[in-house]
């Protein structure tokens, strides 16, 4: 006797066609809701903003620098945003006078008997025998430039041509003499050029509008070089130093 298998009507066919179809759709629907649920968790999400930022290397200079003066006795303020140490001008010199003050000659060599300690640190020309003291300096910073500025307050002079633009560079030049009197002639940046210059600002930068004597000072501006290294910052710097280095060129 023989069985013969009977063939699934196309009724059955059907079926299991329609069935496969709505298996199918119900994935392609899951994953559609995962992809979708995916992406509302990260629109959701905040960017991370981070908690350490990488320390400012002028402002670590500048602080370095200025703490061994004050330690000094030296009363000097510090600007670490703008990489200034101003020196205790009222003290330096007489109003409205480009010779220093007896008191002033003093103040610039406790100034230059630390500087001679800590410059070294970070000066190009020096490298090969920095101090056993130095500061810790993790970016391998350089000083480019010691800019010794000098400022006066808006009352003008009465002595023909000379003017406060005068007076300003007058005192920069005295600073300058007194703190070059030693090694510090002697530094030099990367490209073997001396580290300090002066310039006047007369009194276009007042540092304080209501305190006319505040206006009245010497500053020392430090512009940094960087050595190449992995800190972005530090590459950031570079770029921008070679970028002027070009200019002046």
């Amino acid at each position: 006797m023989l069985i013969q298998r009977r063939r699934p009507s196309a009724v059955n066919e059907q079926v299991e066609e329609s069935g496969y179809m709505a298996s199918a759709s119900d994935l392609m629907i899951g994953l559609l809701f995962i992809f979708i649920v995916m992406v509302m968790v990260l629109l959701a999400r905040k960017p991370e903003i981070p908690t350490d930022n990488p320390p400012d290397p002028l402002a670590g200079v500048v602080q370095a620098i200025g703490s061994r003066l004050q330690k000094a006795g030296v009363p000097v303020a510090i600007d670490q945003a703008s990489g200034v140490i101003t020196l205790p001008t009222d003290t330096l010199f007489a109003r409205g006078r480009p010779d220093l003050e007896a008191n002033g000659v003093r103040a610039l060599r406790q100034s230059a008997e630390q500087l001679q300690q800590v410059l070294p640190c970070y000066i190009y020309s020096q490298r090969r025998q920095l101090p056993a003291n130095c500061p810790p300096n993790p970016q391998h910073v350089e000083i480019e430039t010691v800019l010794i500025e000098g400022h006066t307050d808006s009352v003008p002079l009465q002595r023909g041509d000379y003017s406060n633009w005068h007076l300003g560079l007058d005192r920069a030049r005295a600073v300058y003499k007194e703190l070059n009197a030693g090694p510090m002639q002697h530094f030099r940046n990367e490209r073997e050029q001396p580290v300090f210059g002066i310039s006047s600002y007369a009194d276009e930068r007042p540092s304080n509008k209501k305190d006319a004597a505040q206006n009245r000072r010497v500053e020392l501006r430090f512009v940094l070089a960087f050595q190449a290294g992995d800190n972005a910052a530090t590459k950031g710097a570079s770029s921008t130093l070679k970028k002027m280095q070009e200019v002046v060129r």
